[in-house]
């Protein structure tokens, strides 16, 4: 079976609600979340007096007379990824579908995704899925007893079981899902079962489920050849914003019950909608050629599911990122920069949905600073910034995983609570002006912009100030370590002055000061870079130092007209020439580089041989790369071996050539 991506998403629509399959044979293993724990979810198909697998690790049931079926195909699209298999006469045609349409957010919302199925070639077919107690809790968790039951529905019937005791948003951490909430699986016949049962049905047809045992499974028993088995997941209480608890977008007076009765009257429709977004786009990208096409398709699902959609108290819109494997905070700045050109191009709203929590914040008084907060909190709570907390001010030892932070928004002005040599202040400055201006860009409305137009003043004014020649600090790559005289933080810093001049002449106020700096900056660096044949890492280095300056892309993208286009090209021609197997190194100090990245930088060109050069090596990676993980964005250009980041929301940046 050809590899496609180095893992597929079947049932992904937030943070938590994440499941993957990471090899080509969807039943040689089983299926584990975002951040690699195992989660057992079984599929069989019994016909002809056999029992086959078609998902998860057939070898767990071989004892009860379960064989591997064939599996024949596998493909992807946007939003679905496919498979087919042969079972003795049978043909079994699959779709995990998740619906995350970014341009439709009822649909992206609903918590719910489905398994679409076709048998063919056999008149006696049951279909069914299984799915362990473990996919509702985390392994750590101490007290895995799980409760639930069954309830008809208009066509359908749901089983469900979640934790015996509930704790809603009971940690704020990284690499865990919630240990809070209830699952529902749907079927023909759906109901609770136990392990016991669970080897009786397989080895011998029992279906008179009780699920009195203490290793509960949901089940889903199917006789039609053709339908849908769906998979929803009701977190109760999705967000803690700053002390408000919110439910999900979707659940404004609505249940999960009409989620699922909804998917299940509306699939069709659904499906088209799926089917006309997916079309629109290859026929966008496919000048890109077909390995770009793998490369959105790798991207759209993992970076949207890296999020939750809700509303705060004034029915505003929120986007709200987690910052997965990487520290796990919530609404960070320097994430939602990179992702931001698939929401740009389908939905401006969710781009300031990832700005309000950061804006909320940066107007508390614990925020002391001039410069734009790094993220709101850690998910599933906007506690108040986390990165950079003064140590011995501010505690954050852990003490197993079930935790929450303190709400640090809460704390007085007077409360020295971070440490300034671990902030971003430039990064963070230039990114929010920026998403500013995209955002205006998109929709022509200037009253987001309008209402924080004192915060925008006091973060332009700090580029004027710190902005050219960057004193030693991190950016967005702080993997990499802090920086003095950073050039791509030089050009990013030069991109955000330029963007809040066309913002404020938009609003008829005189822009002019803040535009003749930016072209001040850009001519300084230009002039600069005239004295290599590219430009150099920093202010102070020599011919023999590099880096991808992908903060040049908003400068072409919104026509701003900074740098000329032959530094341009000539970055680009600097790009290929130190190309490695899975692509070009961030910088000349180490040999990892970063594919959202890597798609900026091929924007920089206007010769579709070089993009497809830059393309070609990250496509590249999804097929061979070492590590069977969700779309890493952080890897080595040498060996393939991703480094710590996955699943994250950042791949929404290899949209940007559609821009």
């Amino acid at each position: 079976m050809q590899r496609i991506l180095p893992a597929y998403p079947l049932f992904v629509k937030d943070p938590n609600f994440s499941l993957w399959a990471n090899a080509e044979q969807l039943n040689e293993g089983n299926l584990t979340s975002w951040w690699g724990e195992t989660k057992k979810l079984y599929g069989f198909l019994k016909t002809e007096g056999k029992t086959y697998c078609f998902m998860g690790n057939a070898a767990d049931f071989f004892s009860c007379g379960v064989q591997k079926a064939e599996q024949t195909s596998l493909s992807v699209t946007a939003f679905s990824t496919d498979y087919a298999f042969r079972a003795g006469n049978a043909e079994l045609k699959l779709r995990f579908v998740s619906p995350l349409l970014p341009n439709d957010l009822t649909v992206l919302s609903r918590p719910v995704c489905y398994m679409e199925y076709e048998i063919s070639g056999a008149d006696d077919a049951e279909i069914s899925l299984f799915i362990n107690r473990s996919v509702a809790y985390n392994a750590v968790n101490e007290d895995k007893r799980v409760r639930g039951g069954k309830v008809g529905l208009k066509g359908f019937e749901t089983a469900f079981f979640g934790l015996a005791r509930q704790l809603p948003l009971s940690n704020n951490d990284d690499a865990i899902g919630a240990d809070w909430g209830y699952w529902y699986l749907s079927g023909e016949r759906a109901q609770l079962s136990d392990e016991k049962e669970v080897a009786a049905y397989l080895a011998g047809g029992f279906t008179e489920f009780a699920g009195a045992g203490e290793e509960k499974y949901l089940a889903s028993l199917n006789t039609q050849k053709k339908g849908a088995v769906m998979l929803g997941f009701d977190e109760t209480v999705a967000i803690d914003y700053f002390g408000t608890y919110l439910k999900g977008y979707y659940f404004d007076g609505k249940t999960i019950f009409d989620a699922l009765s909804e998917t299940h009257a509306q699939r069709e429709e659904i499906n088209k909608k799926l089917q006309a977004y997916d079309k629109e786009l290859v026929v966008r990208a496919e000048k890109y050629g077909k390995e770009y096409v793998n490369v959105l398709y790798a991207s759209l699902r993992q970076s949207v599911a890296a999020h939750k959609l809700a509303k705060d108290g004034d029915g505003k819109l929120l986007f709200l990122s987690k910052e997965n494997c990487s520290n796990g905070c919530i609404a960070t700045v320097d994430v939602s920069y990179p992702s931001m050109p698939l929401y740009l191009l389908y939905n401006p709203e969710l781009v300031k949905g990832m700005m309000r929590p950061v804006l909320k914040f940066a107007d508390m008084p614990i925020w002391t600073y001039d410069f734009a907060p790094h993220d709101a909190g850690t998910y599933p709570a906007c506690c108040g910034q986390v990165y950079g907390l003064k140590k011995g001010n501010v505690n954050l030892n852990k003490e197993g995983f079930r935790q929450t932070h303190f709400p640090f928004y809460a704390l007085p002005e007077s409360f020295e609570a971070y440490d300034f040599n671990d902030q971003m202040p430039v990064e963070e400055c230039a990114n929010m002006l920026v998403m500013f201006l995209a955002c205006y860009r998109r929709d022509g409305d200037l009253s987001f912009f309008r209402e924080h137009l004192a915060l925008a003043k006091k973060w332009v004014e700090y580029l004027v100030k710190f902005g050219l020649k960057p004193d030693n600090q991190l950016c967005t790559d702080d993997f990499a370590g802090h920086l003095k005289n950073n050039l791509n933080l030089a050009i990013k810093a030069t991109v955000g002055i330029a963007a809040y001049a066309e913002l404020l002449t938009a609003c008829g106020i005189d822009g002019q000061k803040f535009r003749k700096t930016a072209e001040l900056f850009a001519g300084e660096i230009t002039a600069f870079g005239k004295r290599f044949v590219h430009t150099p890492i920093t202010w102070d280095s020599d011919a023999d130092t590099f880096s991808l300056k992908y903060n040049l892309a908003f400068d072409k993208i919104f026509k701003l007209g900074l740098f000329p286009r032959n530094l341009l090209e000539s970055e680009v021609d600097c790009y290929l020439e130190r190309q490695n197997a899975f692509g070009t190194p961030l910088d000349n100090r180490e040999t990892y580089t970063k594919s959202d990245w890597l798609v900026w930088a091929a924007s920089l060109t206007d010769d579709s041989e070089k993009r497809k050069k830059i393309i070609s090596a990250l496509d590249y990676f999804l097929k061979n790369s070492p590590d069977r993980v969700p779309f890493g964005d952080w890897f080595d250009t040498v060996s393939g071996k991703y480094l710590h980041f996955r699943a994250r929301s950042v791949q929404g940046g290899c949209f940007i050539l559609l821009l």
